[in-house]
């Protein structure tokens, strides 16, 4: 797999890369690379008894973000608000 780079680690002009990295037949396949406008907020997380997977009071994606993140993985939106 390859490193994160600075577009999605900074935002540039308020813009990065989402870093949230993707798997195709259980091996890498880079990241997700969306418009990324800030990092994800933090959040509290509770295993869910049924499933046993790890999730946000909040709904948002639970998963590994290790830098910026797209809307669609937990961070905001271009205004700055999370819809």
């Amino acid at each position: 797999m390859s490193t994160l780079s600075n577009e999605h680690r900074k935002l540039v002009n308020g813009v990065g890369r989402c870093s949230v990295p993707m798997w195709q037949a259980g091996c890498p396949a880079g990241f997700c690379d969306e418009l990324a406008y800030g990092e994800r907020p933090p959040g509290e997380t509770f295993r869910n008894v049924a499933t046993g997977e790890i999730q946000r009071w909040d709904g948002r994606y639970a998963g590994y973000v290790p830098g910026l993140a797209c809307q669609a993985h937990g961070g905001p939106s271009r205004t700055g608000e999370r819809q």
